[in-house]
């Protein structure tokens, strides 16, 4: 009977001792510290035909959160929904359809720079912007 309990014992233990728990899902990995997006960007400024203009147009803001929500208003419309970031892409999502599309080019705690668009065709935009303290 030794020999049983023995031989069962060495035949499990290395299972639970080798088998590790698996990670759960992390979602999609972000070129970037993600840290950096969280918080109200706003745009400072826009390019037109290679040149960089000062925004002046209503003052627009997204507000991206932790828990991958957001908020957006001014310009491009006022709403909220939710946002993936993915390699170097932030894709926004209203009422679960994709709305927005940001490529960071540029991101600091403070700054950004990002190539702007959706899927649907339209025109895409360039932009800068400074986080809101």
């Amino acid at each position: 009977m030794k020999k049983v309990l023995f031989f069962l014992l060495a035949m499990v233990l290395p299972m639970v001792v080798f088998t590790s728990c698996s990670k759960e899902d992390e979602g999609p990995k972000f070129d970037y510290d993600k840290n950096l997006i969280y918080g109200t960007w706003l745009i400072s400024e826009i390019e037109i035909d290679g040149n960089w203009f000062d925004w002046r147009l209503e003052e627009t803001s997204a507000t991206f959160n932790p828990d991958g929500t957001y908020y957006g208003k001014g310009e491009y419309g006022n709403g909220s929904g939710t946002y993936v970031a993915e390699g170097k892409t932030i894709t926004c999502y209203v009422s679960g359809k994709e709305y927005l599309k940001y490529d960071v080019i540029k991101l600091t705690e403070s700054t950004c720079e990002l190539r702007m668009y959706s899927s649907y065709g339209d025109a895409e935009t360039n932009i800068r912007c400074i986080k809101e303290k």
